[in-house]
């Protein structure tokens, strides 16, 4: 479910960037969106517990903080930024470059197996990626492709961070994700005030960080997206809840699948030979997780 919903989200943003969204205004409605649909979609309670741990559990509360502001507030704003400066295609390969970061901080963080299937799954899975998104074709840098990867170092760093909270202390996987957003908030505040007021600091980046400019034709964009975004969140956390890091982030890879079959349905975009070799890598690889003991070593 969270590699569904995470697909439609892409998808969906996509379409706002095509509809002409800036990046900010479209974050903004974004976040809103997703703080809004965790409210309807999680247990009220949820939100009074997690003032609760605020009050009497402070330590807790603000390390769930810098985990989630690593992973939906800087892994965020780094990913968007990074696709709007790169080539889709780089964008598609490099994301998925997440899952061995992941991996890495499991091991080192969590303490978690890095077995030789594992390691095997990972290139297998990569390789299948770059196939699917690349079509073989070899790939150049860009400044763009520098923020992916650190969007996908604070994607990584935050999942195992809250994984690591949530096995050492009692907390429901529901009150961290209703964190979230909150968290966010801080990150998307300082690049707002840097685009209203010192723009010239981000060179190059002002016109894609350009502020406030809200054009009708992209909110129902943004709204869907939020709302996908919400519930990819709240499958993540408990998917964590249950599974290793490692489990979580390695089942997500067939989310390129996911959007590659949107993709040509309503975009008319085709697959060609090496793509479908590319999916197929990565749906077996996917089977040989289910079956394996990486879920739970």
């Amino acid at each position: 479910m969270f590699a569904s919903f995470w697909a439609f989200q892409i998808f969906i943003a996509k379409l706002g960037f095509i509809s002409g969204a800036k990046i900010l205004p479209f974050q903004i409605i974004l976040i809103l969106t997703a703080f809004i649909t965790l409210a309807v979609f999680l247990d009220p309670k949820s939100g009074v517990d997690l003032v609760q741990i605020f009050k009497h559990r402070p330590a807790l509360f603000w390390k769930l903080f810098l985990a989630n502001a690593f992973q939906s507030g800087l892994g965020t704003c780094f990913s968007i930024i990074g696709i709007a400066l790169t080539d889709a295609i780089n964008a598609g390969f490099l994301v998925k470059l997440a899952t061995v970061s992941t991996i890495l901080f499991a091991w080192l963080i969590l303490k978690e197996k890095l077995s030789g299937l594992k390691i095997g799954i990972v290139f297998v899975m990569l390789f299948g990626a770059y196939l699917l998104t690349t079509k073989g074709q070899t790939m150049l840098p860009r400044i763009g492709d520098l923020f992916i990867l650190a969007a996908c170092v604070c994607w990584s760093l935050g999942n195992v961070l809250v994984r690591k909270f949530m096995q050492s202390e009692a907390v429901n996987a529901d009150v961290v994700t209703m964190q979230k957003p909150v968290a966010s908030l801080p990150v998307f505040g300082v690049l707002i005030g840097i685009s209203l007021f010192v723009p010239e600091i981000l060179g190059n980046l002002d016109t894609v960080l350009d502020c406030c400019t809200f054009t009708p034709v992209f909110i129902p964009y943004a709204i869907g997206s939020g709302i996908c975004l919400a519930m990819a969140w709240i499958y993540l956390y408990r998917t964590l809840k249950i599974a290793t890091a490692s489990y979580m982030t390695l089942m997500s890879m067939v989310t390129p699948i996911i959007v590659a079959v949107l993709a040509m349905v309503f975009l008319k975009e085709q697959f060609v030979l090496v793509q479908l070799v590319g999916g197929s890598l990565i749906l077996l690889s996917g089977i040989a997780i289910y079956f394996s003991d990486i879920a739970y070593s």
